[in-house]
């Protein structure tokens, strides 16, 4: 069961940063968003801390193309979220390489609705700040 900490921030990031990814051609629900390219996908996955108050943003690129996973399953891109690409082709949002942690966006101290949206402000200013180097990767 979610706690309402969670829902409440799930919601604030769906009206948030959701029209961002979108504005970047970005087609999915939320947590699982995906952008095909002529010969690749961008995968951008929401992942929350299973002890609550915290969530990462898991990036991966893929081919464009029916995708075999590294554990034998064929997913088709449609359906393809950044957790079905190896752990090497895949990082956080704010790390430099795959085994950096990245950026813990935390919200356990979050009371009003603005504690919320500065969370989600500062999902969407280290999109902005990493984006350009993790596209070309």
């Amino acid at each position: 069961m979610l706690s309402q900490q969670r829902k409440n921030m799930i919601v604030i990031l769906k009206r948030e940063v959701v029209p961002y990814l979108r504005s970047h051609q970005f087609k999915g629900s939320f947590p699982h968003f995906r952008r095909v390219q002529s010969d690749q996908m961008d995968l951008v996955t929401f992942q929350f801390n299973r002890h609550g108050g915290s969530f990462t943003v898991v990036l991966a690129q893929a081919p464009a193309t029916v995708f075999l996973t590294p554990w034998g399953e064929q997913i088709s891109p449609q359906k393809m979220t950044a957790h079905d690409v190896d752990v090497d082709a895949r990082r956080r949002l704010g790390s430099h390489s795959p085994y950096e942690d990245g950026i813990w966006f935390s919200y356990e101290s979050a009371q009003l609705e603005q504690d919320y949206i500065r969370v989600a402000h500062q999902v969407i200013d280290s999109f902005k700040q990493y984006y350009s180097r993790w596209a070309k990767n």
